[in-house]
């Protein structure tokens, strides 16, 4: 039978008040902030943590002490709530930050690291899901996080149990290092053979305007779409074309009156769009059950007309291309290209509509190539992620005996 405790118990719960603002007359810390956290398993000294002041009474609550395990209480969503860092380093000007909760294992109970992993575990986490409130964004609230039930095997298995966890998991993440560092490989080497097949042989260019159907000029579209309408027309963002969301099931839509103000930036099958704020220059391809859409204005359509559409969508993804585009973005808070510089964005052209296509084909055999193997890493990633996960709660609430794993991988 799983023995557990309240984290009260296990745990002082401190919930930081220190935020971002410098105060004269107050001590200069150093912030562990939310994203500190989130991004991290472990909280080290080395890390660039932001400069701030705290009073003398907010440090001596709140400065991180090693064993501690801060966790995000407030998030956009009720199932990414309570993430947890384990404090492996800390310096006396160290502290706790804004939407975050301290908590410092009571010793006598808890081994600190086993602490750490059971908060990672589904089994304490589905507990702090349930408990989040909130409509637009989520939070903790501070009787709630004392409740959560954690487990309380005895001292020596905890341990046990935290040695375990700390081996096994680290090689998993480096398994899923490589893989990332192999993805990345991956996209280098295919910027290199596009660069190699589309530009470097091609001196000559035309402007981008001029690859297209002048009667559908490159255009963006729709500025205020207003909120997601039921059996309105879809609406492609920015967002949408970085993500690779060009799915009907997947697009918000606006009012059909909203649309026809704007039936000039409408696309059609075949058409490319490309991401104008924000992503600059992610590009995708509109496909059959997207003809009559429309964009909004951090997005723009390219009709290729008088040239081979792959081998335009090939070229615009390459360095140099986006390069051009990147000299060209603008703007403090939100940056992006305008349309008349994208239009005039030069574009290294064959002069043969052939070539054009013997080109397109085989950059689109190159990106074919790589995605296959990209679809694979990512798998296999998700699997590892899956197994820790799973790995995790079971080590946890004692359905895997560790004992009977010590020294071998699982």
């Amino acid at each position: 039978m799983l023995e557990t405790m309240p984290l009260r118990h296990v745990a002082e719960v401190r919930v930081s008040n220190v935020d971002k603002k410098s105060v004269e007359g107050e001590a200069a810390v150093r912030l562990c902030n939310y994203t500190d956290v989130y991004y991290s398993n472990e909280i080290r000294d080395d890390r660039d943590f932001m400069a701030a002041t705290a009073t003398k009474s907010q440090i001596e609550r709140f400065r991180l002490a090693v064993g501690d395990t801060i966790v995000t209480k407030d998030s956009e969503t009720a199932d990414d709530i309570a993430v947890p860092a384990y404090v492996a380093e800390t310096a006396d000007d160290l502290v706790c930050g804004y939407h975050l909760a301290m908590l410092r294992p009571r010793v006598e109970r808890v081994e600190p690291r086993f602490l750490a992993w059971a908060i990672r575990s589904d089994f304490c986490k589905e507990q702090f899901s349930v408990s989040a409130t909130g409509v637009t964004r989520y939070g903790l609230k501070y009787e709630a996080m004392l409740g959560v039930s954690v487990p309380t095997p005895l001292l020596d298995v905890q341990r046990k149990i935290a040695d375990f966890l700390d081996d096994q998991v680290s090689r998993i993440d480096e398994a899923v290092r490589l893989r990332r560092e192999q993805l990345d490989l991956l996209n280098a080497r295919l910027e290199s053979a596009l660069e190699a097949l589309l530009v470097t042989p091609f001196p000559d260019s035309e402007p981008l305007a001029r690859l297209t159907d002048p009667s559908r000029p490159i255009q963006y579209g729709i500025v205020l779409p207003g909120p997601d309408t039921e059996g309105g027309v879809p609406i492609i963002k920015g967002g949408d074309v970085a993500s690779h969301r060009l799915r009907l099931d997947l697009l918000k839509r606006t009012t059909h009156e909203i649309d026809a103000q704007y039936s000039r930036s409408r696309v059609k099958a075949g058409d490319l769009v490309i991401a104008i704020r924000g992503s600059v220059g992610e590009i995708g391809r509109v496909p059959d059950e997207l003809t009559g859409a429309n964009l909004t204005q951090d997005s723009a359509r390219i009709a290729p007309l008088g040239c081979d559409a792959d081998w335009l969508y090939a070229v615009l993804e390459t360095p140099t291309v986006q390069s051009r585009m990147r000299e060209m973005i603008t703007g403090a808070t939100v940056k992006g290209i305008n349309i008349g510089d994208l239009r005039r964005i030069e574009v290294p052209t064959p002069a043969s509509l052939h070539i054009q296509r013997e080109l397109g084909r085989e950059a689109s055999r190159l990106r074919s190539e790589t995605n296959e193997v990209r679809s694979l890493c990512r798998e296999s990633n998700s699997l590892l992620e899956e197994r820790k996960r799973s790995l995790i709660t079971a080590a946890v609430t004692g359905e895997f005996d560790v004992t009977t794993a010590s020294g071998r991988g699982v």
